[in-house]
């Protein structure tokens, strides 16, 4: 957890909101991991879907980081349709 706190404080996230998104990222579903896994060692960016939703129109729409976007299409995996209700509606 530490290494992903310290790269996303690295990449310009405050120190309260890395610890909390580094421990949400650690139980991230495992067909997400390589994305993840290549974003924390190179900065790549690969685009997926989950339940019709691209992770780059997330992105983009809702002016998230890749992490924030990543933690988004694992949502859509474990609750699809609440998820989806709440991307619908503009996440609240």
């Amino acid at each position: 957890m530490e290494k992903i706190k310290e790269i996303l404080i690295e990449r310009g996230y405050p120190e309260k909101q890395a610890t909390t998104v580094a421990i949400d990222l650690l139980d991230i579903d495992k067909q997400l991991q390589g994305l993840l896994h290549d974003w924390l060692e190179n900065e790549k960016e690969t685009d997926c879907q989950v339940a019709g939703f691209k992770l780059s129109e997330l992105k983009h729409k809702f002016d998230m980081t890749y992490p924030a976007a990543l933690l988004t299409m694992d949502w859509l995996i474990k609750e699809p349709e609440l998820a989806a209700k709440s991307i619908n509606q503009g996440i609240k």
